[in-house]
C-alpha cells in the first residue's frame, strides 16, 4: 500500500540536475511537508538539493540518514560543513569522519562554522598556525571555548 509519500520517487526530488531558484523553494515547500519517515527514505535517495535541505531539518534523525546517504560526495560534505543551517548531528559525524576530515576545506569549514558543537571543533584546532590561530581568537561568530582554546594554543606557540 502507498502512502502520501507517494510523490517521494518523483524525478524532481531524485535526479540530479540543476536547480533555479524558484524551484528551489518549491522542493523546499515539498519538503516540508513531508513526515519524518518519509524525510529518512528521502534522504537516502533525494538529489543535492534535497539533502542540503534535509540536513537543516530539526529531527536528528533526518539528519543521520542524510550523512548516511549512498549518494554523498566530497562537495556536499564541504557545504554541509559551512553551512550555518546544518543540523548539529550532520556536523558532529563529519568531525567524526576521518576520511571526511582528511580534507582542510571541510575542517576549517567546521571550525568557523558556529553551530559545530564546540568540543568538535576543538579536536582540530591543533593543526593549525599561528596565524590562522589568531584569526579564530578574534572572530565573534564562534563560540568562546573555541576563541579561548585559540588564544591558548597561540600562547603557547610564543
Amino acid at each position: 500500500m502507498k502512502g502520501p509519500g507517494v510523490a517521494l520517487a518523483g524525478p524532481d526530488l531524485t535526479e540530479e540536475r540543476p536547480i533555479g531558484e524558484g524551484e528551489r523553494s518549491s522542493i523546499a515547500a515539498r519538503v516540508a511537508r513531508l513526515s519524518v519517515p518519509e524525510k529518512v527514505e528521502l534522504a537516502g535517495k533525494g538529489n543535492r538539493e534535497v539533502r542540503r535541505i534535509l540536513s537543516q531539518d530539526a529531527s536528528s534523525m533526518v539528519a543521520r540518514a542524510v550523512i548516511g546517504s549512498p549518494k554523498l560526495t566530497e562537495d556536499d560534505i564541504i557545504s554541509y560543513a559551512a553551512a550555518s543551517l546544518t543540523h548539529e548531528d550532520v556536523l558532529r559525524s563529519i568531525a567524526n569522519s576521518r576520511q571526511w576530515t582528511a580534507n582542510r576545506q571541510v575542517v576549517s569549514a567546521l571550525v568557523q562554522n558556529p553551530r559545530t558543537p564546540p568540543p568538535a571543533a576543538l579536536q582540530f584546532l591543533k593543526s593549525y598556525n599561528a596565524s590562522e590561530l589568531r584569526v579564530l581568537s578574534q572572530n565573534r561568530s564562534l563560540s568562546a571555548v573555541v576563541r579561548q582554546e585559540a588564544k591558548r594554543l597561540l600562547a603557547q606557540r610564543h
